[in-house]
């Protein structure tokens, strides 16, 4: 019976000694898991403060954002309607030269076909020579030499200075023509720069956007 009780008590000591072995190695495992469970929560507390600041921080970059995209606009629109007016005025003066330069240009070959038709009319209805009657001179008196050259070489004269003449208003209405298309060219190449500006002002619309 003594034998019997010790070995019960045997068992039951080494049963106890197991028992308190795991208990304490709960009651370790658990400290452990609740320091590591304190120091997840101060990290997450952390972590909940930077992502709230990360959050405010990027609340304020994407309100300067939209600010600076609103200016960005307006100064755009502004510019856009400053380009527009001067486009118009650019179009408007290039009219208006266009049309000064048609009607000089009309008044001025007008005039010059006018002279040169006056010229060559002038130059087409020469009178023909007619010799002077001369009355008899006596015998007696020595013909007296006339100091006036005469007709026909009057006449060449006239001819020349009217040939020089019409070749003057030939070769100023030669420089008006070239004035004409030097002042053409230039507003071709006015005409020209005017949808360069429009396609500047849509490149810039699409950049902003």
């Amino acid at each position: 019976m003594f034998q019997t009780l010790s070995h019960d008590v045997q068992l039951l000591l080494i049963g106890l000694t197991v028992l308190s072995g795991l208990f304490l190695i709960a009651m370790i495992r658990t400290f452990v898991l609740l320091r590591d469970n304190d120091r997840m929560h101060s990290e997450c507390t952390k972590m909940e403060k930077q992502a709230l600041e990360q959050q405010i921080e990027l609340t304020a970059i994407h309100h300067d954002a939209m600010s600076w995209r609103a200016k960005t606009q307006r100064q755009f629109d502004a510019l856009r309607g400053d380009l527009s007016h001067r486009l118009l005025q650019s179009e408007q003066s290039n009219q208006h030269a266009q049309q000064g330069l048609d009607v000089a240009q009309s008044q001025s070959l007008t005039a010059m076909l006018a002279k040169i038709t006056e010229l060559e009319a002038r130059l087409a209805a020469k009178p023909a020579p007619a010799a002077p009657s001369k009355p008899p001179a006596p015998a007696f008196a020595k013909p007296a030499e006339s100091s006036l050259p005469s007709l026909p070489a009057m006449e060449t004269l006239r001819l020349q200075s009217l040939e020089a003449e019409l070749a003057a208003t030939k070769a100023e209405l030669t420089a008006h023509r070239q004035q004409n298309a030097a002042l053409q060219r230039t507003l071709l190449l006015a005409r020209r720069r005017q949808p360069a500006l429009r396609k500047s002002g849509t490149r810039g619309m699409a950049r902003n956007n």
